[in-house]
């Protein structure tokens, strides 16, 4: 036991103590917090404004009024301010900035006049010919941003005069909507929508009803969801309802493969530098194997306390530290133990395998293929972590660990026997993963030339 803890200690300093992996380990978080502290200036920055005008033939006698008053340049910076105030309210910041962002619609109105387009709205004939307009939309190519001197035509609805009748079961007709290739998405839904409701508003015109009062009793009713806790009603964010589970289940992938690789490459480079041997004339291969594998366990340990530790008390910063439950992070390491000695069992029986890291790719593809099915299938898994196909899997090895993260954070409570019951599986697993991977080590370790397949290993296994 003392050769093997020995062993783990030298794995443990040999890839903690290198600059390679400080930088690795500091850079990822200063990334994030260097994105998110830039992404309001750069999202605020002057862009190149669309410049430009749509051309509307009206086939009504109608709507083109209605369109032209919904593009002039007031209600233009209107519908941009409106934009970017719900945008702030709805970030996942504390009260205080939200209030703050409320008091400021002045600045936040006149940052949304500065990044208006410029549009102009030209109603045409209604004997006009669409392909003639079609033709000078195609002439516009990439002057849908920045056009100086030009009044380029970004886009053409052709509005019928069956926009405004329903037919015999009620159905109003639609309208035709051409745009140029390259303009911007938010302008081009911002013109269909605008146009979109002119026409309705037309309709509740022509059947002798008030505009105003209409859509005053349609318009959905605002409302403030709120989740009732312990420590009081607090805001409802459903977009870190659902990144918190992902990235429960990504900082247990990282911690994993990043650790896992790192066995995988010392062990391949101990073995083709001859270390290997030097190390087997003192320890067994059991010891050194197991040795290995409880070292780059304690850096991923060590990486999960860092990361999950930061990712907690910005949670609590942000005062959104009920999401996560303390029993949560619990079954998380509980987890990532069981996770980490089957992949690092994997990763050290195909190093021992192999001289060098290309060989051991041949034999890691269809592995990871099977291991990337819980990075596909997330969102599924976490919308519906009961389904059948969310059972099956939690108990199905290597991804039973990664699955089971999910359903723990996701929107149902997980069957209580479910969670004793994939653990002690999990262990189950890890055992028969070791003695595999050790049967494996012992030959293939010192094992020179043609790289092994899959049937050559089972042979191994069944002959150690």
């Amino acid at each position: 036991m003392k050769k093997t803890l020995r062993i783990a200690g030298r794995e443990f300093a040999a890839t903690v103590f290198t600059k390679a992996f400080l930088l690795g380990l500091v850079l990822p978080p200063v990334m994030m917090l260097c994105v998110f502290a830039l992404l309001p200036i750069l999202m605020n920055a002057a862009s190149p404004k669309v410049k430009g005008h749509v051309s509307v033939i009206d086939r009504t006698g109608v709507v083109a009024p209605k369109i032209l008053d919904a593009f002039t340049p007031e209600k233009l910076a209107a519908r941009m301010a409106e934009k970017a105030k719900k945008v702030m309210e709805e970030l996942p910041a504390p009260q205080a900035a939200k209030d703050m962002a409320k008091t400021n619609t002045g600045m936040i109105a006149k940052a949304a006049e500065a990044k208006a387009p410029s549009l102009t709205v030209q109603s045409l004939p209604v004997t006009s010919d669409p392909e003639k307009v079609k033709d000078e939309i195609r002439r516009t190519g990439d002057k849908a941003k920045n056009a100086e001197g030009d009044d380029p035509c970004l886009a053409l609805a052709v509005i019928p005069a069956e926009s405004l009748k329903a037919d015999k079961d009620g159905v109003f007709g639609s309208f035709d909507f051409f745009v140029a290739p390259k303009l911007d998405v938010e302008v081009q839904s911002d013109i269909q929508r605008q146009i979109g409701r002119a026409i309705v508003d037309a309709r509740i015109e022509t059947n002798g009803m008030d505009v105003a009062k209409v859509r005053a009793i349609t318009d959905a009713p605002k409302v403030e969801a709120k989740s009732v806790t312990s420590s009081g009603d607090k805001n409802i964010n459903d977009a870190v309802k659902i990144l918190v589970p992902g990235a429960f289940m990504f900082l247990l992938w990282i911690a994993t493969f990043a650790c896992g690789q790192q066995l995988l490459t010392s062990t391949i480079e101990e073995k083709s530098s001859r270390v290997m041997e030097v190390l087997l004339s003192a320890v067994s291969p059991m010891e050194l194997l197991t040795g290995k594998i409880l070292g780059q366990m304690a850096v991923g340990l060590m990486m999960m306390f860092l990361y999950s530790g930061a990712g907690l008390a910005a949670l609590v910063f942000k005062n959104m530290g009920d999401i996560v439950a303390l029993t949560n992070l619990l079954y998380l390491f509980v987890y990532f133990v069981i996770a980490f000695f089957m992949i690092a069992s994997l990763m050290a029986a195909i190093g021992s395998a192999v001289s060098d890291i290309r060989e051991a790719q041949s034999l890691l593809g269809p592995i990871m293929i099977v291991l990337v099915i819980p990075m596909m299938l997330w969102l599924p898994i976490l919308r519906n972590p009961n389904s059948m196909f969310s059972q099956v899997v939690s108990f199905l090895p290597p991804i039973s660990p990664f699955v089971m993260v999910l359903r723990i954070s996701g929107s149902e409570p997980v069957p209580a026997w479910q969670i004793p019951a994939t653990i002690v599986l999990g262990f189950v697993y890890v055992g028969v993963a070791l003695w595999a991977a050790s049967k494996v080590f012992r030959i293939g370790v010192l094992m020179y030339g043609k790289p092994p397949n899959f049937r050559t290993l089972l042979r191994w296994i069944r002959m150690a």
